[in-house]
């Protein structure tokens, strides 16, 4: 069983051992998530070559050798050669890198998943390495389901994090804060296409919710003890 994570991939070094399409294929997400990449094989494709007369990545156009995974934190085996294949999950295994070899789940410390991206949201789906057809299925199926409302529904939530932070004590508070934006007429507006009218909602919320969460602090403080009544006016 594989746990599922996001990494963050921004300026590490990840190697690509093999020059096929496969390879491209993993060459090219590599570098869409800033990843610095890497790929060795004698023989690479015309887009490979081309990555690499731009400078996008560094190739080195001979057969693996060890040293390729001096600072790796990542890499990819994907060739036709098994006892290559082998030799990378072996030195990559002993060095600690998370690695891949490509259709070979028992020579893997991670998998990939099938990904849907639209702008920030990135959702990954995994069938932990039993079907990649199924999985490409999924992801498909929900990138169908849904709507382009997200990615400004969660542009807005973003930009409130940090005066929920400022605004409610403790991540319980802000659990809450949160779930009832995306639960109700604050989504509902965004799905409208009436996202300022959604962020003057939210921000209201968040003063009513910061009101409370204060009045409430002071009934469990002194004016608890003197047994006086604070009235809600928020």
């Amino acid at each position: 069983m594989f746990y599922p994570m996001f990494a963050d991939l921004a300026g590490r070094r990840c190697v690509v051992v093999g020059g096929g399409l496969v390879a491209q294929r993993k060459v090219a997400t590599l570098l869409g998530y800033g990843g610095r990449v890497t790929v060795v094989s004698p023989t690479a494709t015309a887009r490979l070559r081309a990555y690499a007369s731009s400078g996008r990545i560094d190739y080195r156009p001979r057969r693996f050798r060890p040293s390729d995974l001096q600072g790796a934190w990542l890499v990819y085996a994907a060739t036709d050669d098994q006892r290559a294949n082998e030799q990378v999950f072996r030195t990559a295994s002993e060095r600690r890198i998370f690695t891949n070899v490509v259709d070979q789940k028992p020579l893997c410390s991670f998998i990939a998943p099938a990904i849907f991206r639209r702008g920030p949201l990135v959702i990954a789906v995994s069938t932990g390495g039993g079907s990649p057809a199924l999985a490409k299925k999924v992801r498909d199926d929900l990138g169908r389901v849904l709507g382009r409302s997200y990615v400004p529904m969660l542009q807005l939530l973003s930009a409130l994090r940090d005066p929920a932070k400022r605004r409610l004590q403790g991540s319980a508070a802000r659990k809450r804060y949160f779930d009832a934006l995306v639960r109700g007429r604050v989504f509902k507006l965004v799905r409208a296409g009436k996202v300022r009218a959604a962020r003057q909602e939210a921000l209201e919320r968040l003063a009513r919710q910061a009101c409370l969460a204060g009045r409430q602090a002071g009934v469990n403080g002194g004016e608890r003890s003197s047994g006086r009544k604070v009235s809600d006016t928020c």
